[in-house]
């Protein structure tokens, strides 16, 4: 399927299906698809070539009609009347699909990302151990990657935990390359798209992580979380996990936790999403029309996919693109505010981004806690924000559970949660450092910290 000028086109080995766009068809009033069949196209030329200011048009002879059919191309669109001649060559030799999408489930013109998922060796996020990459361009996949790697090193042990969600062992990955060697290949797969991932936040920080203990650069990458769009969306759903949205989406999911199939199916659940919405362009517009802003990955920090409840980074995302490569979006939004003026310390984002309130009573352990409870005997701390979910609701949850609830990072810390941040906090820093003198303290992600209480299961809408 390719876009046209108000309408997508799709070609099979029987038929060109022209089928305008909801738009256009609301303007001009036009009815359905067309469809003509490849049998009657006697000639197809482009007679008219595509400039910075007038579309392309290909001429289409059909047997027995007095008439040419024209299909007409916006102005810069220098590859698709050449495309449409290919297609309708391959499809006179039998090469083009047997049949068009279904109905309903065409592209989307302008969408455009790349799906991603990473699976870790041990808790350590940068301990990458397989990359799946699929390509969606206009709403439909059109490439898939999935590699093995060795982590990099010093975060190469592989935790029993790990290996029993995914099954990938030190074994299974001896002989693949190190991750270090296929950060040149994620950065030509992706090229100049935005990446897609589920909890978002994760992946984007182990790929960073992973980056920097193999000594390579972080790739500047903008990224949208399909975790935060359908919690947004209201879903009538059990909760918000992988499989049980592409089961609610009819996605494929071909093995959960298989990088590649959870990346094509988180893939899968955008376009989704997209197309419920009636959406047509970038995937950068769609989130910024639901009320978020892109996160971004640089070498400095990882920004999250947040709300923009005053409009500011939206703002600054679409203007920063104009003309410009993802990664250069992706560097320009990450720069911290003030980072130009000697001594002022940067912001941590958009203006509306005010530290999350703190309750005054930190509640005590459940002393007739289950032993075997997720969170039992952890010196708990939490930093950054958990929307839709308050620190109190948590801390409770957390207390019930028979774990000690801390303000703030100390010698006694066993466990911080990380929400989501526009930069890392001071608490995840102090952590690093206790971690990096031998204190043994876990990081969590927000969303196994909602696991452990049961709020996955039960989002409060």
């Amino acid at each position: 399927m390719i876009s046209v000028h108000g309408a997508t086109v799709s070609v099979t080995n029987t038929a060109l299906i022209l089928q305008p766009t909801p738009l256009t068809a609301a303007l001009t009033g036009a009815g359905g698809e067309r469809r003509i069949p490849v049998a009657d196209i006697e000639k197809a030329a482009v007679v008219r070539e595509p400039d910075s200011w007038d579309g392309g048009v290909v001429e289409l002879l059909l047997a027995g009609e007095p008439a040419a059919a024209e299909v007409a191309f916006g102005p810069g669109d220098e590859e698709g009347p050449a495309e449409l001649l290919s297609l309708l060559d391959a499809a006179r030799h039998g090469a083009a699909p047997d049949q068009a999408a279904p109905a309903g489930k065409a592209g989307i013109p302008g969408f455009s990302f790349v799906g991603f998922d990473v699976e870790t060796a041990n808790q350590r996020w940068g301990s990458i151990c397989q990359i799946g990459l699929v390509r969606i361009v206009d709403g439909e996949e059109t490439e898939r990657a999935t590699w093995l790697c060795t982590p990099p090193p010093g975060l190469d042990d592989f935790d029993p935990f790990n290996l029993s969600i995914h099954g990938i062992t030190a074994e299974g990955v001896a002989g693949q390359p190190r991750f270090g060697d296929l950060v040149e290949r994620f950065t030509e797969f992706v090229g100049d798209l935005p990446v897609v991932a589920h909890n978002a936040q994760f992946d984007a920080s182990a790929l960073r992580d992973a980056c920097l203990a193999s000594g390579r650069d972080v790739p500047p990458v903008l990224f949208a979380c399909t975790l935060a769009q359908t919690r947004a969306s209201r879903l009538d759903v059990r909760n918000h996990k992988l499989p049980t949205l592409a089961e609610h989406f009819g996605v494929p999911l071909e093995a959960h936790h298989d990088a590649g199939a959870d990346a094509a199916a988180c893939a899968g659940i955008m376009v989704e999403l997209a197309r419920a919405a009636g959406h047509e362009g970038s995937l950068m517009s769609f989130v910024h029309d639901t009320g978020f802003a892109l996160g971004s990955v640089t070498a400095e920090r990882v920004t999250p996919v947040l709300r923009d409840r005053s409009g500011a980074a939206r703002a600054l995302q679409a203007g920063a693109a104009r003309g410009a490569s993802t990664s250069a979006v992706a560097e320009a939004v990450a720069a911290p505010r003030g980072s130009n003026q000697e001594g002022k310390k940067p912001s941590r984002g958009p203006a509306p981004w005010q530290s999350v309130a703190t309750p005054d009573t930190v509640p005590e352990p459940n002393p007739d806690a289950d032993l075997n409870a997720p969170l039992y005997g952890q010196n708990v701390t939490l930093t950054g924000e958990f929307e839709p979910y308050d620190k109190g609701t948590l801390w409770a949850g957390i207390a019930e559970q028979g774990a000690t609830v801390g303000k703030n990072v100390t010698k006694k810390t066993t466990l911080l949660v990380a929400g989501e941040w526009a930069t890392m906090t001071s608490k995840e820093k102090r952590a690093r450092e206790l971690m990096e003198k031998g204190q043994d303290i876990e990081i969590w992600p927000a969303e196994k910290l909602l696991d452990a209480l049961g709020l996955a299961e039960h989002p409060p809408f």
